[in-house]
């Protein structure tokens, strides 16, 4: 009898926990911080909308954090559920794991940092160079942690780890094949939008609507994903 799928429970409820934290994250941030528009916003307009509404912001983007640390197991799992140890499942393996780290660098900042940036450009004067330092260090930070590594280092990565991981499924016996099917065929489709929407530093407009509404629906494939293991689990 094949050990894999004793592995499958616990991946699939990882899977479909990572799939409900950024779903309630993003829709959290959508209310109160006009999210993912408010990443196109400079400090002078995104900073004291963050203070007002600072609770909430840091508990929607604490849940897309969390969404995103799920799937640094999922990307181990997933390589022995495959049962192989090939050179295209490691590497496979080691994109998924470095796109969710990459992912988790890009999140953090919010929760962490821009809170202290936000009470700290509040509290100084317009028009002072105490603010304008603030602003700067806030641009600088959403451009690095959030453009570099969130969005292009670790949009590409996942990528990759999402197109590698449902070819692979084409290829094993544990899921139907049509499922890897639409998972590659998916992630085809949303890495080069959401790529240029994160090289361009912009998130509204056609192309970052089409990468946010097909990177919504891999997503939602991940998460049927994670259903069929458990309800296998359960039949078993």
């Amino acid at each position: 009898m094949d050990a894999t799928p004793r592995r499958m429970p616990a991946t699939g409820l990882l899977l479909v926990t990572a799939g409900v934290l950024a779903t309630i994250g993003s829709v959290i941030l959508g209310d109160a911080f006009d999210w993912p528009a408010s990443l196109d916003h400079r400090a002078a307009e995104a900073l004291p909308a963050f203070a007002a509404n600072a609770t909430a912001i840091r508990l929607g983007f604490y849940l897309n954090l969390l969404s995103s640390l799920a799937l640094v197991p999922v990307a181990i799992a997933f390589s022995a559920a495959l049962g192989r140890t090939s050179t295209a499942v490691r590497a496979v393996t080691v994109f998924g794991v470095a796109g969710a780290l990459a992912q988790l660098l890009g999140w953090v900042r919010w929760p962490l940092v821009v809170p202290g940036l936000a009470d700290a450009y509040l509290a100084a004067a317009p028009g002072t160079p105490e603010r304008a330092a603030v602003g700067a260090s806030y641009d600088l930070i959403n451009a690095y942690a959030g453009g570099a590594l969130g969005e292009h280092l670790g949009w590409l990565l996942q990528g990759v780890w999402a197109v590698g991981t449902g070819v692979l499924l084409l290829r094993s016996t544990f899921l139907p094949r049509w499922l890897g099917a639409v998972g590659a065929a998916t992630a085809v489709v949303w890495l080069p939008f959401t790529a240029a929407s994160g090289f361009t530093g912009s998130h509204v407009g056609t192309v970052a609507t089409i990468g946010t509404l097909t990177y919504t629906v891999w997503y939602v494939w991940l998460g049927l994903v994670g259903v069929i293991l458990l309800a296998r689990r359960q039949r078993a």
